[in-house]
């Protein structure tokens, strides 16, 4: 697939108009979940080695929450579904997902650190 033809990581409109077209709570708000996303991640992971379900839907749900508030869909769509399996115990799949969101999270890492990123 062309760099082109892939799904973009972050939906900036929707991101300005959630935060009414204020491009500095924007960065703010990309900086407090850039912060904390990695902390959810290594939570996920720590839950799949352990098969520990609660703590895997229950982060899960947090980040699930938070991408969907900054117009990262496809973080909120996996997010949604690891959360899915897990409360139905289905480690196998979730470990799938969560490279997926890994690799995800880490095109907006990259996207958000190229400067301008926030304007058109």
């Amino acid at each position: 697939m062309k760099k082109e033809e892939a799904r973009p990581v972050f939906d900036r409109d929707f991101a300005l108009e959630i935060t009414d077209g204020d491009i500095e709570f924007l960065k703010e708000l990309v900086e407090v979940f850039s912060s904390q996303y990695p902390e959810k991640l290594a939570s996920i992971s720590l839950g799949i080695k352990g098969k520990d379900f609660k703590t895997i839907s229950e982060t899960a749900h947090s980040l699930k929450g938070s991408s969907g508030n900054l117009g990262l869909t496809r973080v909120y769509e996996l997010s949604s579904e690891i959360e899915r399996l897990a409360e139905k115990g289905q480690t196998e799949d979730i470990e799938k997902l969560y490279i997926e969101i890994e690799e995800e999270l880490g095109r907006f890492k990259e996207f958000v650190s190229m400067p301008g990123w926030e304007e058109e």
